[in-house]
């Protein structure tokens, strides 16, 4: 299934990972205003808002399809968990919302059950932010 439209038409894109303490990272990229906003609930002095630098902008837009972020979404909300994710030891959660341009939303998350390109998708997020996305 082609689904680079929709790669192509991502207007907002919020990544977090939470520990069942709550704490944890989010990042969203606005890709309209070309700002990238860090929230850190481990150290609220690490958060930063600013803006979305041309090489980071095109590394996002070339690499996200790679990761097959979209599919994953669409199989954990047709309640296919197991064939796109793997049950872990992980105490936390992931959650994922794409807003696209004629803002519809797209959204899942899981406990415990990461999806199987998560490192794809965590590298992404740790090369474009500069911080890491691993919980504590």
């Amino acid at each position: 299934m082609d689904l680079t439209a929709e790669y192509d038409n991502i207007a907002v894109l919020e990544v977090g990972i939470t520990t069942f303490g709550n704490e944890g990272y989010a990042v969203k990229y606005d890709f309209v205003k070309k700002v990238i906003q860090w929230r850190d609930s481990y150290m609220w002095n690490n958060n930063f808002t600013r803006s979305l630098n041309d090489t980071d902008y095109k590394t996002l837009k070339e690499e996200l399809p790679k990761s097959g972020m979209i599919e994953w979404i669409k199989g954990y909300n047709n309640g296919l968990a197991d064939e796109f994710g793997d049950k872990t030891t992980i105490p936390g959660e992931w959650k994922i919302t794409i807003e696209f341009n004629d803002k519809t939303k797209l959204t899942a998350g899981d406990q415990q059950h990461f999806p199987k390109n998560w490192k794809f998708l965590k590298n992404l997020i740790e090369k474009t932010t500069g911080c890491s996305f691993v919980l504590r």
